[in-house]
């Protein structure tokens, strides 16, 4: 599907797949489109309210706005408290991605457990635990997992040099007009 500029903002759902089986389709307003990524704004409603060094990133009414990026083995949300107070960024390591769109919604993205919660001078690798059980499952294969794990330091090593975050995903702002039907 080819959107142009003045569609957008548009209604999208992410699907995101957590091996083995578990699938859950997100709701969000797409924001822009480029060849290589997709930037979508969501309203967070998770089961349980995530927390990382002490303090709440992810609760109902929390904000995120989402980039998915063509061929990388990572999407990046910036996250925003129910009052749009920007909270930090959340990167979760997943399968690459081919193509960006199928519809009116995102291609599948395969999660591979493990996360990078990144805010002010803090950086947490999340997870370790659940790609352990995943592969002890036979969920992801140990190649996978290797692979994820190098994915992670390749990102916190570009998180020491301060190009990671990419500028896009900094400069980033929630959308507040009301969404309109594409």
């Amino acid at each position: 599907m080819k959107l142009m500029k003045r569609e957008l903002p548009c209604p999208i759902s992410i699907l995101y797949r957590r091996p083995p089986h578990r699938a859950v389709r997100y709701p969000g307003l797409l924001l822009n489109v480029t060849k290589r990524s997709l930037m979508i704004q969501s309203r967070l409603q998770p089961v349980h309210p995530r927390q990382v060094g002490g303090r709440t990133i992810a609760a109902s009414g929390y904000w995120a706005i989402w980039f998915l990026f063509k061929d990388e083995w990572f999407d990046i949300g910036k996250f925003y408290d129910e009052s749009k107070n920007w909270l930090g960024y959340y990167c979760d390591i997943v399968k690459p991605i081919k193509r960006l769109m199928s519809g009116r919604s995102t291609s599948v993205l395969t999660d591979l457990f493990l996360d990078v919660w990144i805010s002010d001078d803090e950086v947490y690798i999340l997870d370790e635990d659940e790609l352990e059980d995943a592969v002890e499952h036979r969920f992801v294969s140990k190649r996978l997992a290797a692979r994820a794990r190098s994915q992670v330091q390749m990102v916190v090593k570009r998180i020491k040099r301060r190009e990671f975050p990419p500028a896009q995903v900094k400069k980033a702002v929630l959308f507040e007009p009301p969404p309109r039907a594409c």
